[in-house]
């Protein structure tokens, strides 16, 4: 007669780790069949993303609620639970088993060495959380499969992931699932917050907690709850996924966030004011090449003459990555309150010039590029935006093969200039992550052209950053990811 049985749950005699019930179950390694099984012949491998991604969640949701360790590893012998496809009986009958094998180590619990799950190959299935008809979850499956892998049978009650027949309805692990794995296992060593659920393909709402963990919202429109000040955080921009680290040392750790659309701060940093930010603004600067990023800080330089902040570039960036034009990203600029107090509207013309080239190319204008562009505005064949745009552009024109060595001398130092000028913007924004437009002024003035007001610039960023990664004064950071081979080398 089973000792700890209800309708709710029922044990099985074996767990993972070496201690009596109720007591941690250690590290357990899991892994992707690429070869046959013991018990499986795994005449299919589990290689689509979507359905290695709900694997991973419901190994997750069990590890969330036991004292239990589950670990990703490359496929081998030394995985103790392999899962994969394998041809079962047919559609709609028996849609996974698991198989174990354990030794007898207490005077009551065989202690589990290896385990494995398959799922029918035939079934039509689905990783979307919402199961339709002649649907079968693969989330609420593997769940169900790994409950026996961990040592649970199946229960009498058919509001548990471990009832014995279909359980697509459900949407993860409920009440009667957690009571049984923790009085197994124990309950875990860091708890979940109360509305940190269980992720869907609708629209979710969760809470960090302490540890590091990866935050799936899979499909929908999912929000991250953060429990201090913007300022206390720094998140990496990735071309893939987002990094998110509380600098607190009794903050939330660092957490890789997927699908996750908004992330909402206790209260926000003077970059983003209402702490609250729309990662569908901002995430798709990482699909840029280096010289298209290059392309947008040469405007911050141009209009402001100033690094530019990681969070204003973020946004351009991700509207360049979305299609909007540099001619338009420009024109963008020229209207900006910043843009109107460095270039307001009673400027002449000449002063316009100068100081577009001052800012650009550390230089007064020469004559002849003097009288074009003055002609050009003054006649109205030029906008502003147009202007400094086609400015940028002729900075990087490489001289002709009747151009005298002086005008390609003059040309090699414009192009240098601004080269120094856009890596020390991409140092501050894209290698550091800040954003605070004062410290992001005070690099650029440091600049004059020599190669020692390069190395000056640098490590005034240096300096800066130091005092923005202060857990308790700091800045908000958002540092972008995997440019360091394609352009931007520091």
């Amino acid at each position: 007669m089973c000792e700890f049985c209800s309708n709710k749950y029922h044990l099985s005699d074996a767990k993972w780790g070496t201690g009596e019930m109720g007591q941690s179950g250690g590290t357990v390694t899991w892994s992707f069949a690429t070869s046959p099984g013991d018990t499986f012949m795994f005449s299919n491998y589990i290689t689509g993303a979507d359905q290695r991604a709900a694997i991973r969640d419901a190994f997750q949701a069990w590890e969330d609620v036991a004292d239990i360790d589950f670990v990703e590893v490359a496929d081998g012998r030394q995985s103790d639970i392999r899962l994969g496809f394998d041809t079962i009986d047919g559609p709609f009958n028996i849609v996974g088993e698991a198989s174990s094998r354990g030794s007898k180590t207490t005077d009551t619990l065989f202690t589990l060495t290896s385990a494995e799950i398959r799922f029918d190959v035939t079934e039509n299935w689905t990783t979307d959380r919402d199961v339709g008809r002649s649907e079968v979850g693969l989330y609420q499956v593997a769940l169900h499969e790994i409950g026996h892998a961990i040592g649970l049978d199946h229960t009498g009650d058919p509001d548990t992931i471990m009832f014995a027949r279909d359980i697509s309805g459900l949407p993860g692990l409920t009440a009667g699932d957690i009571e049984g794995v923790q009085k197994f296992y124990g309950a875990a060593q860091s708890t979940p917050a109360q509305n940190l659920v269980t992720p869907t393909n609708g629209d979710n709402v969760f809470a960090a907690r302490a540890g590091d963990e990866v935050i799936n919202g899979m499909g929908g429109t999912d929000t991250l709850l953060l429990e201090a000040d913007q300022a206390h955080y720094t998140l990496q921009l990735t071309d893939s996924d987002l990094i998110l680290t509380d600098r607190r040392a009794e903050g939330s750790g660092t957490d890789v966030l997927i699908s996750i659309e908004e992330l909402r701060f206790q209260s926000g940093a003077p970059e983003t004011g209402n702490g609250t930010l729309d990662m569908a603004q901002l995430d798709g600067i990482a699909r840029l090449n280096a010289p298209e990023l290059a392309g947008i800080i040469e405007l911050y330089i141009a209009y402001f003459d100033r690094a530019p902040d990681a969070v204003g570039l973020a946004y351009w960036g991700n509207a360049l990555s979305e299609g909007m034009s540099m001619q338009q990203i420009a024109a963008s600029f020229a209207v900006q309150p910043e843009t109107r107090m460095a270039y307001p509207d009673t400027m002449s013309t000449a002063d316009l010039v100068t100081a577009v080239y001052d800012n650009v190319l550390g230089r007064a204008p020469d004559d002849e590029g003097f009288a074009y562009w003055t002609g050009q505005l003054n006649a109205g064949l030029l906008s502003n935006d147009t202007f400094i745009l086609n400015v940028l552009r002729g900075a990087k024109v490489e001289p002709g093969p009747g151009d005298s060595a002086a005008h390609a001398a003059n040309l090699a130092r414009d192009q240098q200039y601004l080269a120094d000028k856009t890596d020390i913007g991409a140092y501050f924004a894209v290698s550091k992550g800040m954003s605070d437009l004062d410290d992001a002024a005070d690099v650029m003035m440091l600049f004059d052209g020599s190669q020692n007001s390069v190395t000056a610039a640098f490590d005034a960023v240096d300096g800066h950053y130091t005092d923005a990664l202060d857990p308790g004064s700091g800045d908000f950071l958002m540092p972008l990811l995997g440019l360091s081979q394609d352009g931007f080398v520091f």
